[in-house]
């Protein structure tokens, strides 16, 4: 494929992106049953080992207690503070995730009436991901995009993202993922 048919976004879950998906998440697997031998994947409701779930808010808590930009301390819903307009705030801020999971971030979605929040700056375990333009998404009619290229954040790994909207306020924003995590992980309440 050449640079210039490489998508950035995918517009929906089509049979290409489930398959780069699914790659992510069964080299997280693999990479996780190497990490926390002898334990196993269990599945989504695994009664042992590791599992998998639906990436919420909480999973990007981690063990620090910087994640400013979001609206609460403990993050139960996806609304980010945007501080100043126009220019870069750190929505989540050197948050360091626990040693019992891995965060694969698949995409992001934006539920806003009149969304504004135009690029995010993803910096993960010491990479500096490019500048992601997300104004495309809003001539859809869907408000949601999948990356081309997931990324996986291993646990006690660190992770900050910053983005940049047209006004200042409350943003109601987020990202489409996954968390692998241990059993105890998994059914601790949120």
């Amino acid at each position: 494929m050449s640079a210039l048919q490489f998508p950035v976004f995918f517009r929906t879950m089509d049979v290409r992106g489930e398959g780069i998906v699914r790659d992510a998440v069964a080299a997280t697997i693999k990479d996780a049953e190497a990490l926390w031998a002898p334990e196993k994947f269990g599945g989504i409701f695994g009664t042992s080992g590791f599992g998998i779930k639906k990436l919420q808010p909480a999973d990007l808590n981690g063990t620090s207690t910087t994640t400013t930009g979001f609206v609460s301390p403990i993050v139960s819903a996806w609304v980010f503070s945007i501080n100043t307009a126009e220019t870069w705030s750190t929505i989540v801020s050197a948050c360091i995730l626990s040693d019992s999971s891995y965060v694969i971030l698949c995409g992001i979605f934006n539920y806003d009436a009149n969304p504004d929040v135009e690029a995010i700056k993803i910096t993960a375990d010491g990479i500096e991901y490019a500048v992601i333009d997300i104004t495309e998404l809003y001539g859809w009619d869907i408000a949601e995009a999948y990356w081309a290229n997931p990324i996986v954040i291993r646990p006690q790994k660190k992770i900050t993202i910053e983005a940049k909207a047209r006004t200042a306020g409350q943003k109601n924003f987020g990202f489409l993922g996954f968390t692998v995590a241990k059993r105890s992980y998994l059914i601790g309440k949120i």
